[in-house]
């Protein structure tokens, strides 16, 4: 899907980068909680952990989600993306796949072209 004409560039690139870094922040919590927490809560008897990082990941997934949804809402995602999207901060090692493969959609599609490259494309340089 090509940018909207009307959309911001730098509306789009700051949407994209405030969602890259929560995706990276909420997939290295979540596999914080899956891997450490839960193996310490329940193998190890140990619940203290899992107390402290499963509520962090919660707030953090909320966070994701609204910078998921600005993003969703600035580049006009479909359905199946922002479901993707949704899903990759409750499956773990996913919000990393889920966020290489945004990344490179919205360079296919143009959204996070350089604003040089679009000057120099529409005639404006």
């Amino acid at each position: 899907m090509a940018r909207p004409l009307g959309a911001s560039m730098a509306g789009i690139r700051g949407a994209w980068l405030r969602y890259r870094i929560m995706a990276f922040i909420v997939g290295s919590a979540l596999l914080l909680l899956v891997c450490v927490a839960m193996p310490l809560q329940y193998w190890g008897h140990e619940p203290l952990m899992a107390k402290v990082v499963a509520p962090i990941h919660g707030y953090l997934y909320i966070v994701y989600l609204v910078t998921g949804a600005d993003l969703a809402r600035r580049a006009h995602w479909r359905l199946g993306r922002i479901i993707l999207v949704v899903s990759a901060g409750f499956v773990p090692l996913v919000a990393f796949i889920v966020e290489h493969r945004v990344t490179r959609q919205m360079r296919a599609e143009g959204a996070l072209d350089e604003p040089a490259a679009v000057a120099t494309a529409s005639g404006a340089a």
